[in-house]
C-alpha cells in the first residue's frame, strides 16, 4: 500500500486513458490500415480469428480487442504494433525525464546516468539518410506522432517523400524527420524501393 504523502499518481492519457479512449483509438488505427467497409471486417476475422460481430465493433469503436485478440493484431498487424511500440517509446521517456523518489527523505532528485534507460536505438533503416547519428526518441502519441502520420498520407497519396521535405514543413531538424522516417520503417509501415540516392518509400502493406 502506497503511504499518503499527498500526492497523486500521474493519470494516464491519450489511447490509455480509458477504455473507451482504446477502443476509439484502435478503431482509428484499423479504418486507417483496412478501410472502412466489409471487406476490412473480413480480413481481421481472417487474421484475428474473431467473429464477423466481435470485428464490427472494433471497427466501430464500440470495444476494444480483449487481451488475445489484441495480442493476435500486434502479431500480424504492422500499425498496431507501431502503436503498442509508441506507447512503450513514450513510457520509457516519461520514466528518462521524471525525478526520481528518494526514500530518504521529501524531496524529488535526478539520478545520474537515466539517459541509459533509453538505451534503444532505431534501427539504420532510412537508405536515403545517414542515420548514424539519430538522436534518442521522443514520445509517440497512439503509436505514431503527427509528422508520422502525415508521411503516411503523404506517401499513400504517391508523393514522394525524405528527410528534408519533413524538417522543412515541420520545421524540425533533419534529425528528427530521419528518426520519423526510420520509426516507420522499423514498425513495418514503410519500405523503401529503388536505389540509395534517388529510390523512394512506398507503403509496406501495398
Amino acid at each position: 500500500m502506497l503511504p499518503k504523502k499527498g500526492r497523486k499518481l500521474p493519470a494516464w492519457e491519450g489511447a490509455l486513458a480509458s477504455r473507451q479512449a482504446f477502443a476509439e483509438t484502435i478503431a482509428n488505427l484499423l479504418r486507417k490500415e483496412h478501410g472502412d467497409t466489409h471487406r476490412a471486417v473480413k480480413q481481421l476475422m481472417r487474421l484475428t480469428n474473431a467473429s464477423e460481430r466481435s470485428a464490427k465493433h472494433w471497427m466501430a469503436g464500440q470495444h476494444g480487442p480483449d487481451t488475445v485478440f489484441f495480442l493476435r493484431l500486434v502479431a500480424t498487424s504492422p500499425v498496431i504494433r507501431a502503436f503498442v511500440l509508441g506507447i512503450i517509446e513514450s513510457q520509457q521517456s516519461r520514466v528518462a525525464e521524471a525525478p526520481e523518489w528518494s526514500p530518504g527523505g521529501s524531496t524529488w532528485a535526478h539520478e545520474h546516468g537515466s539517459e541509459q534507460l533509453l538505451g534503444r536505438r532505431w534501427p539504420n533503416s532510412d537508405p536515403i539518410n545517414d542515420l548514424g547519428s539519430d538522436p534518442g526518441n521522443d514520445p509517440i502519441n497512439l503509436g505514431l506522432n503527427e509528422r508520422q502520420r502525415w508521411v503516411l498520407d503523404r506517401v499513400g497519396e504517391g508523393h514522394p517523400v525524405k528527410a528534408r521535405e519533413i524538417a522543412a514543413h515541420w520545421q524540425v531538424s533533419i534529425k528528427s524527420a530521419r528518426r520519423d522516417l526510420a520509426g516507420l520503417c522499423s514498425s513495418g509501415l514503410l519500405r523503401f524501393v529503388g536505389a540509395r540516392k534517388n529510390g523512394r518509400y512506398h507503403l509496406a502493406h501495398r
